[in-house]
């Protein structure tokens, strides 16, 4: 299962193969989320308390201090949880890890209940698995 909410200071663009396009990994190889319950403009994440535990935040942290590699660092910023702690955002959209990946390159939550691995352009991924 993926380490908590303080994942490390990365963000990788890979081709899927799986879900037939780009999709935005962090820096140990676990695919990142968004949730279509989110808001993107203003930036704004539904999944509070018992959510958090299956859809796992991911931090802001110091955002210069990021690599991105294959995508637009323009595009990421940052919104302030109803907690007060930051998580880091792709065009808007809040990313979350998913606690049902096992192992780097799953994709275990993609097309579930409204969460889909993101695009580099912050669109949902490809398609959802059956």
């Amino acid at each position: 299962m993926p380490a908590s909410t303080s994942r490390a200071p990365g963000l990788f663009v890979v081709n899927s193969q799986r879900l037939g396009g780009p999709i935005v990994i962090d820096v140990r190889g676990y695919a990142l989320y968004r949730s279509d319950a989110d808001r993107a403009s203003p930036s704004r994440s539904a999944c509070v308390g018992e959510c958090t535990a299956t859809w796992l935040p991911v931090m802001a942290g110091e955002l210069s201090r990021l690599r991105v590699v294959g995508m637009d660092r323009g595009r990421l910023g940052r919104l302030v949880r109803s907690d007060g702690t930051e998580q880091l955002t792709l065009s808007g959209w809040p990313l979350y890890g998913y606690s049902g990946d096992a192992f780097p390159g799953d994709a275990n939550g993609h097309g579930l209940n409204g969460w889909y691995v993101i695009s580099p352009s912050g669109e949902r991924a490809g398609r959802a698995t059956s």
